[in-house]
């Protein structure tokens, strides 16, 4: 079975070089075929085989306690949304009805000053007729409600 395994990710490996066209000059996070030290033999170690490349140049961020590439991967996709999250919060007179919603959105969750402005103000009417509710089955309702009606009063600050 273990033979079977090893063939299988020989061959998907074997298929994925077949198909990529050329080399990135770096490998970039994820998969990539770049990753691969040729010259460990995988029926002898696979893992080396696999990610050899990649653990002799890859660095552990001094914020972090470990790190691989798809790690990588994720922060970098963090950030890429994290860019477009801010492009659509900028105040652009361009911004189409979409990106001006993203954008306020977004802004009205990281704009703690004007959240702490405003306390509880916003949650009030929920917090009022979850108060007002009578018995055990009523308030498990009126909490569901909160979670499944919006939009959620939590984010609403602007």
């Amino acid at each position: 079975m273990r033979f079977c395994l090893l063939l299988f990710l020989c061959l998907l490996l074997a298929i994925a070089s077949l198909a990529q066209s050329a080399p990135a000059a770096k490998p970039g996070p994820g998969f990539s075929i770049d990753t691969i030290d040729k010259t460990v033999d995988p029926c002898a170690d696979f893992y080396q085989y696999a990610c050899g490349n990649w653990l002799k140049t890859a660095e552990i961020p001094a914020d972090q306690t470990s790190w691989a590439s798809f790690v990588e991967l994720r922060e970098r996709n963090a950030a890429t949304m994290r860019d477009i999250l801010e492009k659509a919060w900028a105040n652009d007179a361009a911004r189409d009805p979409i990106d001006e919603k993203i954008g306020d959105y977004y802004g009205s969750c990281i704009d703690e000053k004007a959240a702490d402005a405003k306390g509880l103000e916003p949650l009030k009417p929920e917090l009022d007729r979850i108060a007002g509710v009578k018995g055990k089955a009523a308030l498990i309702d009126a909490i569901a409600r909160v979670h499944l009606i919006g939009p959620n009063p939590l984010f609403n600050f602007y």
